[in-house]
């Protein structure tokens, strides 16, 4: 378990030593702590290579921008990721809440999670064995 205070402005979880929330900012000085499940890292595998996948409680899937510098958590880029495939830059993010969920950015191709699309903003927990395409692309979620 891990002590965590949820922001009550975007309701991002965040560390209980935190005096502002790290997404929007929010001062989280009257947030209460608590006690959630400990962060444990999915396992991503894309045309049956493992995926690099930082420690982190939400996880941002798409492709690098070389103009702007930005780049997601997870950078698709490598293996293949453009927008002529399909991948938006900020495309889909997992969010860990003791278990690990799905939720489509609104991106331009939409995410599908086992040959259904996401509606963009509505989270759905994943299972191990889970397929999930991202454009042309495909991951497969292990737990």
């Amino acid at each position: 378990m891990a002590l965590i205070k949820l922001c009550p402005n975007c309701n991002r979880r965040n560390q209980a030593r935190d005096a502002e929330c790290e997404r929007c900012g929010t001062s989280l000085s009257m947030a209460q702590v608590m006690d959630a499940p400990a962060l444990s890292p999915p396992r991503l595998t894309l045309n049956h290579r493992p995926l690099y996948v930082p420690m982190q409680l939400e996880l941002v899937i798409g492709r690098s921008d070389r103009e702007t510098g930005w780049a997601p958590d997870i950078d698709l880029t490598p293996y293949g990721g453009s927008s002529t495939t399909g991948i938006s830059r900020r495309h889909v993010r997992l969010v860990w809440n003791g278990k690990w969920q799905i939720e489509d950015l609104n991106s331009s191709n939409g995410t599908y999670l086992n040959h259904r699309r996401l509606i963009p903003g509505e989270p759905l927990p994943l299972l191990p064995g889970s397929i999930i395409q991202v454009g042309k692309l495909y991951l497969v979620y292990h737990g």
